[in-house]
């Protein structure tokens, strides 16, 4: 009996371009892809779309269809409070993955990064602060991160902080 091969495509993929998280090219994540008969693969770099067009030209080659997204450090302002651990100022803030559902989405998230790069206080990581998420969510998709994303991190131990940061989120992509 043949086994029937269930197309997966990666939604978190990290390229050469997240220093310290990947280490492989745009060219070899699409080959990779194809390869193994993806139908599509997101490049999701770390708080930049240094990649993207290159990863676009590339996999579309490779005849796989390009998903453009980016893992996006949020300052929920919440550390602290409510049962949050204070951030030590060099600990990383936590993350969730955007993907540009469209021509709009891309476009926001290009917003959304080149803001963080330009407004990001000197001496700060490259972040984003939770309520500019709202004005730029349109064509975009969230997703928590599930274990290692910002709500459930919280779950157990600051519950209703994870409920409220959820409630930020949800306000900000909810009902798009």
């Amino acid at each position: 009996m043949a086994s029937e091969h269930k197309p997966f495509v990666h939604l978190r993929v990290h390229s050469a371009y997240s220093l310290l998280e990947g280490a492989l090219t745009v060219e070899k994540l699409a080959a990779l892809a194809r390869a193994d008969g993806a139908p599509a693969l997101a490049l999701t770099d770390t708080n930049n779309l240094f990649g993207a067009l290159e990863f676009a030209q590339k996999a579309s080659k490779a005849g796989v269809q390009p998903i453009i997204g980016c893992q996006v450090s949020v300052d929920f302002g919440d550390a602290g409070q409510g049962g949050v651990p204070a951030r030590r100022h060099d600990a990383p803030l936590p993350s969730i993955l955007l993907i540009a559902a469209n021509e709009t989405g891309y476009g926001n998230l290009v917003r959304l990064v080149s803001r963080a790069y330009m407004d990001s206080p000197v001496g700060d990581s490259v972040h984003v602060p939770v309520d500019w998420l709202a004005d730029l969510a349109g064509g975009i998709i969230a997703l928590t991160g599930g274990s290692l994303g910002p709500v459930d991190e919280l779950i157990e131990t600051a519950h209703d902080a994870a409920v409220a940061r959820l409630a930020q989120l949800k306000a900000a992509f909810g009902n798009r």
